[in-house]
């Protein structure tokens, strides 16, 4: 098979005889250029089926119109929709994103931070990585911070490290799913989360104490159970819960996932969901709603806070003056049937 020519902007300029800056102008659609010039280019163009290198022209201008996204895990439907969010935004504004997946490894986070920069992207987005931790290992966070290169967080921060962020108030989500409980009279109530280092699960539970102070009402510190995300872990946890002989009235999950496990969990010893079991989960997924019975869950707009981490990412990228770069999300109270 003959291999067909690759023709440069250097061909594009001979054939018309003008200079490559003439060329270039006519690719970036600037009216600096005779009609007459850039019609004689464009059919140039087209008759030489001419393809622009797009990475050497935004080099040129410093600019590469990409941007890299990392979350921990892709098939996480939170993830995914927040990826979708900053995915549309994106397509709008012309920027392309390059996706990794970390698996919650950051080792892994850090190579892919790497690899990103030697593609020489305008910026970066992580959601929920490894600064959802209130330690870890930052260095690949302080260097970019160092070195002025663009990056905003979704649901995570470092504490006296001003870095851009767009979170949902987990201390007010706590807080609406406990008073929920509370509120219709439930004393036994249990909170199913994440590692204590895992700022969701920490400020969460501010939140959860603070329903209970205001309920003037005593937590039983065996009802609060926290652990590791991994299956095993879960169903380890989930299980004290469901089998104790003095099982809670309700049940706060830290995620929609957890509180559909509570209740195959709750289905197998016959305990009958919400008669003699309440739970409440966390993420509003879209599974929530078709699941029998339905979750009640603390939702957050997972759509909407990747559309604005994009948007906040070009304002710094663009060095436009912003009233506030670090954006704390309203959660929402979603009552369906495990507690209605």
């Amino acid at each position: 098979m003959v291999k067909k020519k690759k023709y440069s902007i250097y061909d594009i300029a001979k054939k018309a005889g003008v200079g490559i800056g003439t060329v270039s102008r006519v690719l970036n659609k600037s009216k600096l250029v005779k009609p007459e010039t850039r019609e004689n280019i464009l059919k140039i163009i087209e008759k030489l089926d001419y393809q622009p290198n797009f990475f050497a022209r935004n080099l040129v201008k410093k600019n590469s119109k990409t941007i890299g996204l990392l979350i921990p895990e892709i098939i996480n439907p939170v993830f995914s929709e927040m990826a979708k969010g900053i995915g549309d935004k994106a397509f709008e504004k012309n920027y392309t994103v390059f996706l990794g997946n970390t698996d919650s490894d950051v080792e892994k986070e850090s190579k892919f931070v790497k690899n990103l920069l030697e593609k020489h992207v305008d910026g970066i987005i992580f959601i929920s990585t490894e600064m959802s931790k209130y330690k870890g290992d930052f260095e690949h966070y302080l260097y970019l911070y160092k070195k002025n290169i663009p990056i905003v967080f979704i649901n995570g921060f470092l504490v006296d490290v001003d870095i851009p962020y767009v979170r949902i108030d987990e201390k007010k989500a706590g807080y609406l799913a406990a008073k929920h409980l509370l509120k219709k009279g439930l004393k036994k109530i249990a909170f199913l989360g994440g590692p204590m280092n895992f700022i969701p699960t920490k400020e969460k539970l501010i939140g959860f104490r603070k329903a209970f102070k205001e309920y003037d009402a005593k937590i039983n510190k065996k009802y609060i159970i926290l652990g590791n995300f991994d299956m095993e872990s879960r169903h380890n946890n989930i299980a004290k819960l469901v089998e104790s002989k003095d099982r809670p009235e309700g049940i706060i999950t830290a995620n929609d996932i957890m509180a559909i496990e509570v209740i195959k969990a709750a289905h197998s010893k016959n305990i009958k969901i919400p008669d003699s079991l309440e739970v409440i989960g966390f993420d509003n997924i879209e599974l929530s709603s078709d699941y029998i019975p339905s979750i009640t869950t603390v939702g957050q707009p997972k759509y909407e806070m990747g559309s604005r981490a994009f948007k906040l990412l070009i304002s710094i990228i663009e060095k436009k003056n912003i009233s506030s770069h670090k954006i704390i999300v309203e959660p929402q109270l979603v009552i369906r049937d495990s507690s209605p």
